[in-house]
């Protein structure tokens, strides 16, 4: 298997930075998950590990052996990596067989070897009674699963995928990311997977690099970065999360646009301050901190997901599909918050908003 070495990779395009000072180590057998909004630097990352992309400074290693940087360049081909990009880019000329054993057949490798591997992955990928199919015989799932396959064939010391499932409905999606899972554990590879999408992230990985605009924001497992963001932009890209504006002071927390209700607070900050609360973090109690009128809900089957009016701000609570029936539109409700983040107001939460508008 493979450690990748990252030693403050910077990669620009003309005097556009898109990727700033990346350093970073991913262990050995890792599920590591590139993650972050489109153009923001994650796909570049993974093309300069492939060796598609060189960087403009710093260096990569693989295996403790050095890349790319300064003078020395390995070809992608010599690198020891599979690749699975967004699109299946499968042969419609050939069958499942031997589209899965191209990468073995242009090197000519034995043809008992060719077939014992092409088999062996074929089993692991869940494939074996369509080796003699073509594409257009297969879903969108078996494709992609194909495409796995044949980077795997040749027992790369590292697996790289490039929003692979974005293709997919809904469903397959879903299957689909645990099959990988459960394939990167079986085979023990180091896998580096990019996505934009946070719940792809949140199932599959052993730890989470958050990317924005060319800059790591936050590393960590995925409930070190749900329940403890490093800063707004995190809160908000994963996860749903409204924020608040507040001022923390005597031991509270005052909120001007919740009609001037406050929340107990004792943390490090006072004065102006960007509350996030995530929906699910919020329930409806009798003796709640907070109190409004219930203005819709939205009934999804496993959740019911509400509005409630606050003076004049919507705070958003998704609580248990069965409440469903308990509740009523118009009526006066108490919110209790079982957890909310703090963070300082230095005007991010102003940027994401007009982002976002």
């Amino acid at each position: 298997m493979a450690t990748v070495t990252i030693k403050h990779v910077t990669k620009a395009f003309d005097k556009h930075i898109v990727l700033d000072d990346f350093h970073e180590t991913f262990n050995d057998g890792e599920f590591i998950t590139l993650l972050g909004p489109s153009g923001c630097g994650k796909t570049t990352m993974l093309r300069i590990i492939a060796g598609f992309e060189k960087p403009t400074e710093g260096e990569v290693y693989i295996d403790g052996h050095l890349v790319s940087g300064g003078k020395t360049f390995v070809p992608p081909e010599k690198r020891s990596i599979g690749m699975v990009f967004q699109s299946y880019a499968v042969w419609p000329h050939m069958n499942v067989f031997d589209n899965v054993a191209y990468p073995m057949t242009i090197k000519k490798a034995p043809k008992q070897e060719i077939r014992q591997s092409v088999e062996k992955v074929l089993k692991i990928v869940h494939l074996s009674q369509y080796a003699d199919r073509f594409p257009n015989q297969l879903s969108g799932g078996q494709q992609q699963r194909v495409a796995l396959a044949r980077a795997l064939v040749a027992a790369p010391k590292l697996l790289l995928l490039d929003e692979p499932l974005s293709n997919l409905d809904a469903k397959l999606r879903e299957s689909m990311r645990f099959e990988i899972k459960e394939i990167q554990k079986q085979l023990g590879i180091t896998v580096v997977y990019v996505t934009h999408d946070q719940t792809e992230a949140m199932a599959m990985s052993d730890r989470i690099f958050v990317i924005n605009r060319g800059k790591v924001q936050q590393c960590g497992t995925p409930e070190e970065i749900y329940n403890h963001p490093a800063n707004q932009f995190v809160a908000d890209f994963l996860g749903k999360v409204d924020f608040f504006k507040g001022i923390a002071e005597n031991g509270k927390i005052v909120f001007p646009d919740l009609d001037g209700q406050s929340i107990a607070y004792d943390g490090p900050f006072s004065g102006a301050v960007d509350v996030a609360i995530r929906p699910e973090n919020l329930c409806f109690t009798s003796d709640g901190s907070l109190r409004g009128v219930l203005e819709s809900q939205y009934y999804l089957g496993d959740v019911d997901d509400c509005r409630v009016r606050i003076g004049k701000t919507l705070v958003r609570v998704i609580t248990n599909g069965y409440a469903y029936r308990t509740l009523n539109e118009g009526q006066q409700v108490q919110l209790s918050i079982r957890d909310f983040m703090v963070f300082e107001d230095d005007g991010t939460l102003e940027q994401i908003l007009s982002i976002q508008t």
